[in-house]
């Protein structure tokens, strides 16, 4: 046989089960490439040797993400899918940190047809995936509300995070409903995979979280609403405590013309029986935003977010947990109800959409502490109590 014939033939014998495969299935590569410059005026610093933290200017890339995804038709209205997406640090330095590997960020596989979708793997928790459509402002980043709204916003394995109410879990099975004349629902629950190495009789064993959201739209109207549950999630858990610590948030949204405004309500409790028996941590947040689609590629977003003063019996500085463990508090600081722990954060950027896929902004952030506080914005060093905190920024976004 003629040699080139055979290699034709061949190739052929190749091709064939992809092109069939490729008439069942797609994957496609998809990402935002996103980064922001800010300089911020930190505050004097939290220590007893005082002084000034330095004016400082710095490159952040929250939401950069690059990844692929799949759908295979399995036939009768069944689908099967699978999405990876990692994330994508234009800065060449990496995130640190768990979680933020390849697959860190929205990952998992699963099945979906006329009944709903369910899949598993690591992805936003209900309350998380919910809540951007009332906030509209950022989660994250300089302009970011989050740490206000929900103490933190990132990705969390098991018990890691219990002060985050934004969280993307690890290791977690989640169902959404189809949607019912404007409704859908969607629900989530982690595996207790970090509890496969102890004893029946060890407290703590089970970390486990669950939640619950659902959306209503109607035309211009959005309304949201959202719990979540986290059982042995508390750092005092190690200690011999099983506490549950519960969150909830209820939203909304409206479009008129041009002008889009959201509004965003947020509690979170936590009960603090490990460290002093009988006693709870208590905050709540609220936020108010809008964007204006002036005229062509202009655009103006902005956004006010209130933390109220923390509430609850439990008392303790930010850093004074067993063994210095900060993260039981987060960024909020408890005090037994005595008021002066709340902030306040203003944010205004203009928009440039340069094109479908490419956005420029250019804003600032006005963050204020009451006289016990002490948030920061996003990215900056938390500074001494009652200090406040100002930035401006440019950031560049493109999606493909």
């Amino acid at each position: 046989m003629n040699k080139k014939v055979m290699a034709v033939a061949v190739a052929g014998a190749f091709a064939a089960p992809t092109a069939a495969l490729a008439q069942a299935s797609n994957v496609q590569i998809y990402g935002t490439m996103y980064l922001e410059y800010s300089y911020a005026h930190q505050g004097q610093l939290a220590s007893a040797t005082g002084g000034d933290l330095v004016n400082a200017d710095i490159l952040q890339t929250p939401g950069s993400e690059i990844g692929f995804k799949g759908e295979e038709a399995l036939g009768g209205g069944l689908s099967a899918w699978f999405q990876c997406t990692s994330t994508a640090d234009l800065r060449g330095v990496g995130t640190g940190g768990g979680g933020q590997g390849f697959c860190g960020r929205n990952s998992a596989i699963g099945l979906k047809g006329g009944w709903g979708n369910v899949y598993a793997g690591n992805w936003d928790m209900p309350m998380k995936k919910t809540a951007g459509a009332a906030r509209i402002v950022s989660d994250t980043g300089v302009w970011g509300a989050g740490f206000l709204l929900y103490g933190n916003s990132s990705t969390f394995n098991d018990a890691a995070g219990n002060f985050a109410f934004s969280r993307r879990q690890n290791n977690t099975i989640f169902y959404d409903t189809p949607v019912w004349n404007g409704f859908q629902v969607f629900t989530a629950v982690s595996a207790t995979s970090s509890g496969t190495g102890n004893s029946n009789n060890a407290t703590g064993a089970k970390p486990r979280s669950w939640g619950i959201a659902g959306n209503y739209t109607n035309g211009p109207l959005l309304i949201t609403a959202g719990y979540e549950n986290h059982k042995s999630l508390t750092a005092a858990a190690p200690f011999g405590f099983n506490g549950t610590d519960t969150g909830w948030q209820i939203g909304g949204a409206y479009q008129a013309g041009p002008v889009k405004i959201g509004l965003l309500y947020t509690s979170q409790k936590w009960d603090m029986g490990g460290f002093a028996v009988g006693t709870d941590a208590k905050v709540t947040a609220w936020n108010i935003a809008g964007e204006w689609n002036i005229q062509g590629p202009h655009a103006l977003r902005g956004g006010y977010t209130k933390a109220n003063s923390t509430s609850g019996s439990f008392a303790g500085s930010v850093g004074t947990g067993p063994g210095g463990n900060s993260s039981v508090f987060g960024n909020r600081v408890f005090n037994g109800g005595a008021s002066g722990t709340g902030g306040s954060l203003w944010q205004v950027q203009y928009v440039y959409n340069a094109s479908k896929r490419t956005e420029l902004t250019a804003g600032a952030a006005f963050l204020s502490n009451d006289t016990l506080a002490r948030y920061s914005l996003g990215g900056y060093t938390a500074p001494a109590n009652g200090q406040n905190q100002n930035a401006v920024g440019i950031s560049i976004k493109n999606t493909f």
